[in-house]
């Protein structure tokens, strides 16, 4: 990276790529640590954009507050606008609470009333945050920090010292995160007002205790259907009070929800006496990304003197140490930055202490194209097939080209993308419908083949069935035939209870025309998965436990048999052939698929697998604590390194391509850090052998980052940032 110079801030590393623009790590003149982040050139012609920035920093500095972050410069009429904001040490909290675990009562009252001081100053200033997510909220050694006021909105009452009443974004935009957006911002029943953002408060909250979203998982409009029309699932939060006020802060009712002043007090008189950032698994935690970025800042140090690709032993990093960087940053700095993850410095410790190559030599794999596709981790998927990327998300499917990132087409309100053959098969949710319809579509251009008719006038349905269907779906399809199942999810104590009673229903539709053909139900509400193989369709229905497996006759719909706890290996069946590896909570086994029959297990806990097929067939296996190859044969383990941790596909599988593992890591010649989910790039092992062909810095990458693999092409998603690469 070449050195920049923005007003009085000298770049050292680029920290940061995505949609709006770039972000530096900068050092003042008086050799103050900053973020700057640098508009693209193309944004800045145009004035709509300009006069939002203008109206963006404006806001953020009417903040104030120890638990916000602040704006110290910007220039929004240079010919390419920039702003510089103070630096922060740590991460995400969505990486605090998957690296540290849900925090107990006291320390979730310790975050809820930093994160509610946060919102009494973002109110006081006259604004509405609009998108309070774990991924705004950064935790820093000095606690909490609530960021990105990008499409902040000043509220109606706001006062006449506050910023002026132009709003940074339209009225009646439906802007904000699924899952932490309140009823009215969904709805547009109101104008958002502070109440949304308690509302926000509320779900991050249950979130951080649970583990999971209170308004569950799935697509985006399954996520607004709970929020708008059902209560939320509070089950696991801390005791029965916990459980009452969180139901406060969720109300359906704007004014049923209690102030942010009022959340900061309840929460401040039950938080622990020492808060919850400043506990040695959180500290260790911000540690780790400390001594990351001090790689990625020695990376972009040694890129400019060498160039991008490297082969032979990498130097040792070179840089400032830990407590010069404190001298010059100053004990009380942090900083909020709307990067993909959130950034930290600090370089070694002294050369006593420092971690030592233990790589040898390594390639650099080169960037190809990045697009904002919006947070995947939030029920998006991604399907690669021989000459496409489909990326659905936030209702939304789209066909991009792997090369490029160039969008060929895009179809709203979609919920599943099924490509097959020469067309695409896409789970469309009509507006005001209340059941989906199946489209297909001409693969290459996006040009409608044919829909179903509404499900409700199915023609095989009998009559008086009229309760609608359940709102989770499961997409199938033989060379013939088409299979839809509707299910109501039952994966958690809230949702056996909502769902009680539901039964799941099979439609069977010809492929080629989408004429109906058949509708079947069952007894049980959820169903886990569906299978076709052999001119079958195969439903694995289950609740708490592993339920049946039904086999359907792919054109007629009939029950050819029932397979007791068949749900549990869904792919084996009087219709399938050949041999797949599943993974159990204590063991990985091989099976085969026309009989049942395993032929080797082999102990190895809470895995996720995934076969190979490189000259030599292996079968990648992958644990929280590292990974490696199984020989498909026998089951013996070929290699195994807990230097590195798999990414993995959206359905959960390790990502490889043909003779290639893909994995995130630390910078080759550095040791592994020992916590945190921060990794300085991607890792291209050689499945056969475990040994690195080559890696790529990813700016913010996490272990949980999700990706998709083929052609020699490798898709990650960092934050909402597709980022494509390939190795040299």
């Amino acid at each position: 990276m070449g050195r920049f110079e923005f007003g009085e801030y000298r770049t050292l590393a680029l920290l940061g790529a995505g949609g709006m623009g770039r972000a530096y790590l900068a050092r003042s003149a008086s050799g103050r640590l900053v973020v700057v982040k640098v508009m693209h050139a193309h944004l800045a012609t145009e004035p709509l954009f300009r006069e939002r920035l203008r109206r963006e920093v404006r806001a953020a500095r009417a903040v104030t507050g120890p638990f916000t972050a602040a704006v110290l410069d910007a220039r929004t009429r240079a010919p390419q606008p920039w702003l510089a904001v103070e630096y922060c040490a740590g991460p995400t909290l969505s990486e605090a609470v998957a690296g540290c675990g849900p925090p107990a009562a006291g320390d979730l009252a310790s975050l809820g009333a930093a994160l509610a001081e946060a919102l009494t100053a973002i109110h006081a200033a006259g604004l509405a945050h609009r998108d309070l997510k774990p991924a705004n909220v950064l935790v820093t050694a000095q606690g909490p920090r609530v960021i990105d006021f990008g499409i902040a909105k000043v509220l109606a009452d706001a006062p006449a010292s506050g910023p002026s009443q132009e709003a940074l974004t339209g009225s009646g935009e439906m802007l904000g995160s699924t899952g932490f957006m309140a009823p009215e911002q969904i709805t547009y029943a109101t104008e958002p007002t502070a109440s949304c953002d308690v509302f926000a408060l509320g779900a991050l909250l249950a979130l951080a205790a649970t583990g999971r979203n209170p308004h569950g998982g799935g697509t985006a409009p399954q996520i607004v259907y709970r929020t708008l029309h059902e209560e939320p699932d509070l089950a696991g939060v801390p005791d029965a009070e916990w459980a009452a006020f969180l139901s406060r802060c969720l109300a359906k009712a704007p004014g049923a929800r209690p102030a942010a002043t009022e959340v900061l007090h309840w929460c401040a008189a039950r938080a622990a006496e020492r808060p919850w950032w400043e506990r040695p698994e959180v500290t260790a935690l911000i540690d780790a990304h400390e001594e990351a970025v001090a790689r990625r800042i020695a990376a972009a140090a040694d890129a400019d003197e060498e160039g991008a690709t490297r082969v032979g032993p990498p130097p040792a990093p070179a840089g400032p140490s830990r407590r010069r960087v404190l001298a010059w940053a100053g004990a009380g700095v942090t900083t909020a930055v709307s990067v993909p993850t959130a950034i930290a410095l600090l370089g070694d410790e002294p050369a006593a202490g420092r971690r030592q190559p233990v790589t040898s030599s390594w390639r650099t794999g080169a960037p190809l194209w990045t697009r904002e596709v919006g947070a995947l981790e939030y029920g998006g998927t991604l399907t690669l097939t021989a000459d496409a990327l489909y990326v659905c998300f936030d209702g939304a499917a789209r066909r991009l080209d792997p090369g490029t990132g160039a969008v060929a087409w895009e179809f709203a309100d979609a919920s599943a993308v099924l490509p097959y053959g020469d067309r695409v098969y896409v789970t469309h949710h009509r507006e005001g419908g209340p059941s989906p319809v199946i489209v297909a579509l001409d693969a290459a251009h996006g040009a409608e083949r044919w829909r179903t008719d509404a499900l409700e006038s199915n023609p095989h349905r009998p009559y008086g069935f009229g309760s609608p269907d359940a709102g989770s779906t499961l997409l199938a399809v033989t060379p013939r035939t088409l299979c839809l199942v509707t299910f109501a999810e039952y994966d958690s104590s809230w949702a056996r209870r909502t769902n009680r009673g539901r039964r799941w229903r099979a439609y069977g539709f010809d492929l080629p025309t989408g004429a109906p053909l058949w509708f079947r139900t069952g007894a049980e509400p959820h169903v886990t998965a569906l299978n076709a193989a052999g001119g079958r369709f195969a439903l694995a229905s289950a609740a708490e436990t592993p339920g049946p497996l039904y086999v359907l006759r792919e054109r007629s719909g009939a029950e050819e048999s029932s397979i007791p706890d068949g749900s549990a290996m869904p792919e084996v069946h009087p219709g399938a052939r050949g041999t797949r590896y599943y993974a159990t909570g204590t063991s990985v086994r091989r099976v085969d698929l026309a009989t049942g029959k395993t032929a080797w297990t082999r102990p190895l806990a809470d895995a996720r697998v995934t076969p190979l097929d490189g000259g030599e067939l292996v079968v990648v296996a992958a644990t929280a604590d590292g990974l490696g190859a199984l020989d498909a044969a026998d089951g013996d383990r070929r290699w195994w390194r807990d230097d590195v941790r798999a990414l993995t596909t959206t359905d959960g599988r390790p990502l490889a391509d043909g003779d290639v593992v893909y994995t995130a890591g630390p910078r080759p010649g550095v040791s592994a850090t020992s916590s945190g989910t921060s990794a300085w790039g991607v890792h291209a092992l050689a499945a056969a052998t475990g040994g690195l062909r080559w890696a790529v810095p990813v700016d913010g990458l996490t272990t949980l980052a999700y990706g998709a693999a083929g052609g020699g092409l490798i898709h990650v998603c960092t934050d909402t940032t597709l980022r494509t690469f390939r190795g040299p």
